[in-house]
């Protein structure tokens, strides 16, 4: 079979689940995976007969993605802020968005400080791995509370030749570590249960527990986490937090509360207010 028959076999047996767009960009991302081509020389060997290994390859893929498994589970790995991260069915999917966050952190500091940063709630370890690989200098601390998502993270960060200080903490906990941070950043589970409805498929195939909040505590989360900043940075030391749309002012509020300054809103790529940036008095 040519790459031009299987892709045609993609585009006709997944056109229920998915866009032609998003069937496009995962053959590609397959051709890349499996064949080592980027998107140009798959147009360009169209015609190139596949080896029967690799047929079985993007077969296996293909009843995958009719299941609704995510593309990047199937790949076993993620491009994040110019790393390649392992993933699976234990870890979130690390999200552009995401990226956003670590780039305006990293925007705002240079290397020339020690700092000492939290990352709360790690998952993969995306963020305190792109922190510490852009910021050698820093002393990057991830926690949390699934012992599965901390062994990936773990393995992402030796695979990527990275430093980090991996601790099994539970923000929501009654005791957490007495230390000073300079950074706190967390994009932790945010999206109301009752939207479960309209969330895709293979959206629901991550861990639940690291996307979801029960609808009558949806802040629960960054409650805790503010409540640890405001006692635990250390002067005009500042706060990243990743959040849902639909609350963003409810957060904005909450830092006020607490008594953080500087708060500034930011809007991801989509134009939608994603991020919060606030500094200890």
């Amino acid at each position: 079979m040519t790459v031009k028959k299987i892709r045609a076999q993609f585009l006709k047996l997944l056109s229920s689940q998915y866009t032609q767009d998003e069937i496009g960009v995962y053959f590609e991302m397959l051709c890349e995976a499996y064949l080592n081509f980027t998107p140009a020389q798959v147009v360009l060997n169209l015609d190139e007969a596949l080896s029967p290994e690799k047929e079985a390859q993007f077969i296996a893929a293909l009843k995958e993605l009719q299941k609704n498994e995510p593309i990047q589970y199937i790949i076993g790995a993620v491009v994040f802020a110019d790393l390649v991260l392992e993933v699976d069915e234990r870890v979130l999917i690390p999200r552009p968005e995401t990226e956003e966050l670590v780039y305006w952190l990293l925007s705002a500091y240079d290397n020339e400080a020690p700092l000492n940063v939290l990352d709360i709630g790690t998952g993969s370890g995306c963020v305190a791995i792109a922190l510490k690989k852009a910021r050698p200098n820093w002393k990057v601390t991830a926690w949390d509370v699934d012992l599965d998502a901390l062994a990936t993270a773990k393995h992402n960060a030796k695979k990527n030749s990275v430093t980090i200080n991996f601790e099994v903490v539970d923000i929501l906990g009654a005791q957490l570590p007495n230390t000073n941070w300079d950074i706190i950043v967390s994009n932790p589970p945010y999206v109301p249960e009752s939207e479960k409805a309209h969330t895709a498929a293979h959206v629901l195939r991550e861990p639940e527990h690291a996307i979801f909040v029960s609808e009558s505590s949806p802040l629960i989360f960054y409650e805790h986490i503010i409540n640890y900043a405001a006692k635990q940075l250390n002067t005009k030391g500042s706060i990243y937090l990743e959040g849902h749309a639909p609350l963003m002012k409810t957060l904005y509020l909450l830092l006020t509360q607490a008594r953080f300054s500087d708060i500034v809103l930011q809007n991801d790529f989509r134009t939608n207010p994603r991020f919060i940036r606030a500094h200890c008095r």
